[in-house]
């Protein structure tokens, strides 16, 4: 079984707060009826993984991030919401620690984009204290500047270990975009615990229109 949570306000942030939930309100319904799937791997399925195995998300098509703490973000094989793999996301207990990954993928202004994965609590060590994950689109121009950033809704200690959960974010790019960094990010905060696990898999980034 699966549910759907939508970003709800649909704002863009400035430089000035990395890490700042925009807050909730309605969203428009979409539409990406055959639309074209610009992510590189969304399913983390590469590399192929024996059972039990793992691999650094760094291997892939994704690349990572860190605040400075050690990367504890992998590829596994294991429980999946569909294939055989999914991403698998390791807590710290380091005050205010992030880490993420992320993939550029190509834009036109003025179009609506939307980046939704599913997500699912480890049933053995589920997400505790303030740590969260939540995703973002970040919209760059040709230089590589930063032009805004969207945010979805987050998810914390209340995550189903039972279903998996399907959480998005959607906007139009800036006049100035030429890609968008489509981000997912874990986030300790102010009270974080460590070896707290969420999984992630079936993430899509497409280009929608309105209804």
């Amino acid at each position: 079984m699966t549910k759907s949570v939508k970003v709800g306000l649909l704002a863009i942030s400035a430089l000035t707060g990395l890490f700042v939930f925009t807050g909730l309100s309605g969203v428009k319904v979409l539409s990406k009826a055959a639309a074209e799937e610009l992510l590189s791997d969304p399913g983390f399925e590469t590399p192929v993984l024996p059972a039990g195995g793992w691999a650094l998300i760094r291997q892939t098509s994704w690349r990572a991030f860190t605040g400075g703490t050690a990367e504890l973000m992998t590829i596994s094989a294991g429980p999946a919401r569909s294939g055989g793999q999914a991403a698998r996301f390791v807590s710290h207990a380091v005050l205010n620690f992030y880490q993420g990954i992320f993939q550029a993928v190509p834009v036109t202004p003025g179009e609506t984009y939307q980046f939704s994965v599913y997500v699912k609590n480890d049933p053995t060590h589920p997400l505790k204290g303030s740590v969260i994950g939540q995703l973002s689109i970040e919209w760059h121009d040709a230089n590589g500047g930063e032009a805004g950033r969207l945010w979805s809704p987050a998810w914390g200690a209340s995550l189903s270990a039972a279903e998996w959960t399907r959480f998005e974010v959607a906007g139009v790019a800036p006049p100035n975009a030429a890609k968008a960094h489509c981000v997912i990010v874990e986030k300790g905060q102010g009270q974080p615990v460590a070896n707290c696990v969420f999984l992630v898999d079936d993430a899509s980034v497409v280009k929608v229109s309105g209804e």
